[in-house]
């Protein structure tokens, strides 16, 4: 029987037989379908402008966040920067652009030009907004916060450590927390140092000593020390300060050695220094609190950092370094330096003690009662 090629082909199929391609090469109909089509050509437009959005919106974000930063934030301080006090607001200045990676310009303002020389106005300019950061004192502030009289109350330190174990504390926390209920963020302690008493009169060492010296001071709880140890108080802006010693319209003045009586060469008007620690001059690097909230956490963190840096700086690398070498120098431009006792400074502290009850009523008992606590753990 005779097979036909057709049949002989499917059955050959069927073994899986490879065929010439002649026989493969059928035509193939093409079908059309436009719908499908439609939608891929939509889909390739819908990514598109969503990728396009992204894009836009990515790029808004970060004009946002630059607009956000102003070119020039402003840093007021009441002393010129080649002090021990302004070299620490120079420093912060430089760590900040160099932390932030340029984000962040803070000018330094010394000499208190932006508040026309009232240093007194600087905690206030800051608290409302019309300038941005402050490296400023203890006793400037303490008018509109009160709380920063803890560190003038008379013979509170006996030490430099003993400030340190405050600063380092709960206690020194509970002074920069104050400062949020004024519009402001504190960020690091600085340090203009102990206030050590000058005049041209006499040596010094006991309470008697003081009866009729004109003390220039500035403000009024050292009024109330003055006048506790029998002297004659005057309050003076600090610009006239270094004339009326000259011309004897007040006898002495009362400063820290490195921060102010050495560059502003006190020495050249004044014979008598005496070492007494009778009060701490701290400073605080603070901030306004509404352009804090304006920077974003990384910003923040950088900021946070370079105060804390250059203030450690400040402190130990500047301040306390010349304080030895400080009194050594007064000595060889001629003063006579007076170093009391412990029971000589007693003395002292018992003729204040009515000053010191008056004026922790002022700044509140639990922040008084911290710094206590502090200073005796210390000892």
């Amino acid at each position: 029987m005779t097979v036909s090629d057709p049949e002989r082909r499917d059955s050959e199929r069927g073994r899986g037989e490879v065929f010439p391609d002649w026989e493969l090469k059928k035509p193939v109909r093409e079908v059309n379908c436009p719908d499908f089509a439609g939608q891929d050509v939509k889909m390739r437009k819908l990514l598109t402008g969503i990728l396009v959005l992204v894009l836009l919106f990515g790029l808004a974000s970060v004009d946002v966040a630059s607009a956000a930063l102003k070119g020039e934030y402003k840093l007021t301080m009441n002393v010129t920067t080649d002090t021990a006090w302004g070299q620490g607001g120079v420093k912060f200045a430089e760590l900040v652009k160099e932390y932030t990676g340029g984000k962040v310009n803070v000018k330094v303002y010394p000499s208190a030009q932006l508040v026309g020389g009232d240093q007194m106005r600087q905690a206030e300019m800051v608290s409302s907004g019309a300038i941005d950061f402050m490296l400023n004192s203890t006793i400037n502030i303490a008018p509109i916060i009160p709380e920063c009289n803890a560190f003038s109350l008379p013979f509170m330190f006996p030490s430099y450590e003993a400030v340190d174990a405050v600063t380092g504390s709960a206690a020194g926390q509970m002074v920069l927390d104050a400062l949020v209920k004024h519009n402001m963020v504190g960020l690091a302690w600085g340090e203009n140092g102990f206030r050590e008493l000058t005049n041209n009169v006499r040596p010094i060492a006991h309470p008697d000593d003081m009866k009729g010296l004109k003390i220039r001071v500035v403000t009024p709880i050292y009024i109330d020390i003055m006048r506790a140890l029998g002297a004659n108080a005057i309050a003076m802006n600090w610009g006239e300060v270094f004339t009326s010693l000259q011309q004897g319209v007040i006898d002495g003045q009362e400063n820290p050695i490195v921060g102010i009586i050495i560059p502003n060469k006190i020495y050249e008007v004044q014979k008598y220094l005496t070492n007494w620690h009778y009060s701490y001059d701290a400073l605080i690097l603070a901030v306004n609190k509404n352009v804090w909230e304006s920077f974003d956490p990384d910003i923040k963190e950088q900021i946070k950092k370079a105060a804390v840096d250059a203030m450690q700086w400040q402190v130990h690398d500047v301040s306390r370094v010349g304080l030895g070498d400080g009194i050594e120098f007064l000595k060889s431009q001629g003063m006579t330096v007076t170093d009391p006792t412990p029971e000589q400074l007693a003395a002292f502290r018992e003729m204040t003690k009515a000053v010191y009850e008056k004026w922790s009523a002022n700044v509140g008992a639990d922040i008084v009662k911290a710094f206590e606590e502090a200073v005796s753990s210390f000892k």
